[in-house]
């Protein structure tokens, strides 16, 4: 795959870096839901009366490759995410949809793990957990404490290097250094400070590999070294991102063996099975660190090249379930601690057992999604945005036990009462305005020519196809396919014309129709009329700053008032903090008269670093129901020629 496809194929959530990220969390519920079945001695609150080495080597796996890669993209989002608002948008964010929902969940996490204790404990035992600083129990919830200690540090250090780095040498020698690091080695150099880590770790149980720090405010050093590292590494990662996601996509084969071949040899140096003795520091420890560090490093690297190469391409079942994974995380573990108690002592296979509290488990939590988080504030929280509800939510159609019912409900109350109401943003000078827009935008003026292939619906009872190339400045051919026959219009610059199967069977060109040709005109400004605005005589005025509702969620905008040269008026509604386009009002003749027109620009997805409205609603006035224009593919870098827009 090309460094072309990569870019082209991400989103601002990267589609296959948001899927490998989002395994990540949900093989959370397979991690502890495993830990029932381990054999040995009890190391999880419940032991399940059937063992399984099969889940043993699964759990070792899953505990190997999956936080490192997690904290590696937290890293390359989170520079992603600073990068695009603003530090201190990013900063509000990141405490908002990582602190609130750590706060929310600990005491029903917490409780959860007091009454399987209570449950569990033997007859008249006594006594409990003590919280306190170095013991104080962040149960599963740890990752986003660590979280928000690596975002905290991070912006610290990105403000000092601003600040003593005003020619940009340290941060270009940090790129050279990335650049240099990112290649077939790369596993092997990461690993050298993370297996030193592991084994100055004192007491270090080998097989349960990275220790972690679930217990106390302060995280073990070895911890916050692996995770500090893979955060900071992917930090820079996404710097360079299209020169080095390529590289770690070419090489994903050779990431995959190191991974499997390090992690056999790491089982193979200790055991199948929980091994919780500490090794003494020696050559056995220092081998098996290294080994180890070699293999999660590999698993990183292995899991971003195979999302990058097979999950690029957008997909609404990877992205829901992306979406969902985060409070999939955070709400499983209860869930899973039920089952676990439920089940232990049924005499069945443990296969059988393991395969029913996953259904169960992720069921429960899948359709808690839908139906109490996903359209709701919590959804909005954890996922940046309020989905539009997809069906009617009742006591009937929910499909969940009692416990389903109560704990999400619980959970919901207080996140909910602490919700925010939306606010107007600050109002900004239109030069600021624009300039933000062109930013988050991209660097569209490097591109010269553009094919979009889209569906339209609404218009008539089947779908209709549409093809439409552009090229700079403003040359635009447009193909649609309607009942077999094949519509097209074109404009070179000068003029505009029409072939129309349904006006004349003779296959020659014709002018388009004088009402037609201002929307026309609009359509082949290749980049819209907010940029470069003077050279086109087109005049901007800022309205001000609103809360306006798209898609029926209040949002935060910045509106923009356009005037063509002919008159003609739209207002353009940037998002207050993404700065794209979410709206456009505008009047325009149809059918015979003005009518008042609503354009929402949904899906925004980046092709080869340019954001691009994947989906488009045009709702008039006078009509029930919108008309959807949704793109299926767009391609940059197009050979096209003047020839190819003239009239025939």
């Amino acid at each position: 795959m090309t460094q072309h496809t990569t870019t082209q194929n991400s989103s601002e959530r990267l589609h296959g870096l948001d899927a490998v990220r989002g395994l990540a969390l949900t093989l959370g519920v397979v991690l502890h839901g495993a830990m029932a079945f381990l054999p040995g001695p009890q190391l999880w609150l419940v032991a399940d009366a059937s063992r399984s080495t099969t889940l043993s080597v699964s759990f070792f796996v899953i505990h190997m490759a999956r936080m490192t890669v997690f904290f590696l993209l937290a890293g390359f989002f989170g520079r992603m995410v600073m990068h695009r608002d603003g530090w201190s948008v990013f900063a509000r964010q990141r405490l908002l949809r990582i602190g609130v929902p750590m706060v929310v969940a600990w005491p029903f996490v917490f409780g959860a793990i007091i009454a399987v204790l209570t449950a569990t404990a033997p007859p008249g035992a006594t006594g409990g957990l003590g919280l306190s600083v170095e013991r104080f129990p962040l149960t599963h919830l740890w990752f986003l404490y660590v979280l928000l200690l690596l975002y905290a540090a991070m912006l610290l250090l990105r403000a000092l290097v601003v600040a003593v780095d005003r020619n940009g040498m340290i941060r270009r020698a940090a790129d050279v250094v990335v650049r240099g690091a990112v290649g077939p080695w790369a596993p092997l150099l990461l690993a050298l400070p993370v297996a030193w880590a592991l084994y100055a770790h004192p007491y270090w149980a080998m097989w349960f590999g990275v220790p972690t720090p679930d217990f106390g405010f302060l995280p073990n050093r070895a911890a916050l070294a692996t995770y500090g590292i893979a955060f900071g590494f992917g930090w820079l990662l996404q710097r360079q991102q299209t020169l080095l996601l390529p590289r770690v996509l070419r090489h994903w084969a050779l990431f995959l063996t190191l991974a499997v071949a390090a992690t056999v040899y790491c089982l193979a140096a200790t055991s199948l099975e929980p091994f919780v003795a500490p090794v003494p520091f020696g050559p056995v420890k220092l081998r098996f660190a290294a080994a180890y560090a070699v293999g999660l490093w590999s698993w990183a690297f292995a899991l971003v090249g195979i999302g990058l190469r097979f999950l690029s391409n957008p997909s609404p079942r990877r992205r829901y379930l992306a979406d969902a994974s985060y409070w999939i995380y955070l709400a499983h573990l209860p869930l899973v601690l039920a089952m676990q108690l439920l089940m232990r002592d049924w005499p069945l296979p443990w296969l059988l057992k393991f395969a029913l509290l996953l259904g169960v488990v992720m069921t429960l939590l899948l359709v808690s999604y839908r139906w109490f988080v996903r359209s709701t504030a919590i959804g909005a929280l954890l996922n940046g945005r309020r989905f539009p509800p997809s069906g009617r939510m009742s006591p009937t159609n929910a499909g969940g036990t009692t416990l389903m019912k109560t704990l999400p409900l619980l959970l919901l109350i207080p996140t909910i009462g602490a919700a925010q109401p939306v606010v107007a943003p600050a109002a900004l000078p239109l030069d600021t305005v624009i300039a933000r827009y062109a930013a988050a935008v991209g660097p569209s003026q490097n591109i010269q020519t553009r094919r979009v292939s889209m569906r339209v619906t609404g218009m008539a009872p089947f779908e209709i196809p549409l093809v439409a190339d552009a090229m700079r400045p403003n040359l635009l051919l447009k193909k649609v396919t309607l009942q077999g026959a094949v519509q097209i219009t074109g404009f070179d610059g000068r003029s505009a014309w029409r072939i129309d199967p349904f006006v004349s069977a003779s296959g020659k060109p014709v002018d388009v129709p004088a009402a037609e040709l201002p929307d026309l005109l609009e359509e082949a400004d290749f980049d819209g009329p907010l940029l470069n605005a003077p050279a086109k005589g087109i005049r901007l005025r800022y309205v001000g700053p609103r809360v306006v509702p798209v898609s029926g969620t209040p949002t935060p905008v910045h509106l923009v008032e356009v005037t063509w040269p002919n008159g003609r008026q739209s207002v353009a509604h940037l998002h207050a903090e993404r700065f794209l386009e979410v709206l456009r009002t505008q009047r325009r003749p149809s059918m015979g008269r003005d009518v008042s027109m609503t354009i929402t620009l949904k899906d925004y997805r980046i092709v080869q670093r340019t954001q691009v409205p994947f989906l488009m609603e045009i709702a008039l006035e006078g009509m029930p129901a919108p008309i959807r224009l949704q793109t299926d593919s767009v391609q940059f870098g197009v050979v096209l020629s003047k020839g190819d827009f003239a009239r025939p």
